[in-house]
């Protein structure tokens, strides 16, 4: 048997994503004895904070990152949306398994959609994204600022006087929670952040074999998708706390790409669609980047 360690977060959902990964690897390579090596991250540690000031997303991945480094794991299993669009020279992100759903959710006990609560209601999100695009929509809206695993949300949720929250679908369905769901929001109209719904592997960019093991269970689709993705957050990216989001997809020999960045309060943004051939996604998030860029895109942020 040829063992190999994957290195996850303690939560609920990390371990069932890693566990998944597992079970993916050991279908198409029987010889393997995949192990699950738990890492803490400050990102864990740190419930409270805002993620822009203990790190940004690197909050979650540094400890994950020294491990790999120094061989302590194989191989490390985020959330991709969690991972930093550049990665510290060494790493790579090497692809993902097919996509779960990319949108987000809005969860309440009082309502079965956004429209039916009531003005001046309270919704709570620990996205930047998430509280602009809201706030565009519905202005009038109290916006509470939440963090946690899925579990500890849905408990805020339910001891707090909140109208609802959001998060994301995919979290909610590899949790078996889906009955729990009030809304599905559109994500051309409420867009996901980059490599939401799917999981990223990334290795030290020197194994070769386990990238080829590790090609037997990425879905090409969803990589190139997401690599599109991952482009297009690393040429707007303005920091955790930014309002942006992005979102690929590929319909039959077309692909779509949707791009978002605002202002916090959602009074300013840029949101553009464009399509194009497959095998120029990456172009068409690069040039939707620049354009951004270009007409404004940074100065929204500080707005």
């Amino acid at each position: 048997m040829t063992k190999l360690i994957i290195g996850s977060r303690g939560s609920k959902l990390a371990l069932l994503q890693s566990r998944q990964v597992a079970d993916l690897l050991i279908a198409k390579h029987p010889h393997l004895d995949v192990q699950i090596s738990i890492i803490q991250t400050r990102g864990d540690k740190n419930l409270h904070g805002p993620l822009d000031k203990i790190g940004g997303k690197a909050a979650f991945t540094i400890e994950l990152e020294e491990s790999l480094f120094n061989h302590k794991i194989d191989l490390a299993v985020h959330s991709l949306k969690d991972l930093p669009s550049t990665l510290v020279d060494g790493f790579i992100y090497q692809g993902s398994p097919l996509r779960e759903d990319a949108r987000d959710v809005f969860v309440s006990t009082k309502w079965q959609t956004l429209d039916e609560v009531p003005n001046g209601g309270t919704i709570a999100t620990g996205s930047s994204r998430r509280k602009s695009q809201l706030l565009h929509f519905r202005p009038d809206l109290i916006i509470e600022g939440l963090r946690g695993n899925v579990d500890t949300r849905l408990k805020k949720l339910e001891d707090s006087n909140w109208d609802g929250i959001i998060t994301a679908a995919a979290a909610m369905h590899r949790l078996g929670l889906g009955d729990v769901i009030s809304e599905y929001l559109e994500p051309d109209m409420f867009v996901p952040s980059g490599g939401q719904g799917a999981l990223g592997l990334e290795i030290a960019e020197n194994r070769d074999e386990l990238k080829h093991m590790l090609n037997a269970i990425i879905d090409d689709d969803t990589t190139i998708c997401c690599k599109a993705e991952r482009i297009y957050l690393s040429k707007v990216e303005g920091g955790c706390s930014a309002p942006i989001g992005c979102w690929a997809r590929i319909d039959k020999k077309t692909s779509y790409f949707t791009a978002y960045c605002a202002n916090i309060n959602g009074t300013k943004l840029m949101k553009n669609t464009v399509s194009g051939d497959i095998d120029k996604l990456d172009s068409l998030a690069l040039k939707l980047a620049n354009d951004m860029i270009q007409d404004g895109a940074y100065s929204l942020f500080s707005a």
